[in-house]
């Protein structure tokens, strides 16, 4: 047996409400954009390259060799380096690993890709004088 309910037609009134409700919510966010697009975001002049060993990897260990250099091209030495391996999904634990400085400017990580699948390494540095540089790395087809 079908049953049909009746739909309820909005009051007039109701519409007029639900408009100015919209209004105001579109006002807010367009005034937090402008507000977030008025904040400086300066980026670092600091390069951060790196490399993944193996270049093809495999569940198990890998080695990230992050190199920072300053604009002139010499070795930024001193930072603090650490990496944050995270599965694509959720509820796995991270890998976690420092990246002491081996040479000057070169910093290496050892860390473990626990289990295949698609990983995002998550790269942080500190710089000596505070400044922080970031990276992301999209690693796909961990076998």
């Amino acid at each position: 047996m079908l049953v049909r309910t009746a739909q309820h037609e909005p009051r007039p009134r109701d519409v007029t409400r639900l408009a100015a409700a919209r209004a105001r919510l579109f006002a807010l966010l367009a005034a937090g954009l402008a507000i977030a697009s008025c904040v400086d975001r300066a980026t670092s002049a600091t390069n951060l390259s790196w490399t993944l060993t193996p270049t093809s990897p495999t569940a198990g260990p890998a080695t990230l060799t992050v190199t920072l250099r300053d604009p002139a091209g010499s070795a930024v030495t001193g930072a603090r380096v650490r990496l944050e391996g995270h599965m694509s999904h959720p509820g796995m634990t991270p890998a976690i690993a420092d990246a002491p400085e081996r040479t000057p400017g070169v910093y290496v990580a050892p860390f473990n890709f626990s289990m295949a699948g698609d990983w995002v390494l998550l790269v942080s540095a500190v710089l000596p004088e505070g400044e922080r540089v970031e990276a992301r790395i999209d690693v796909a087809n961990v076998q």
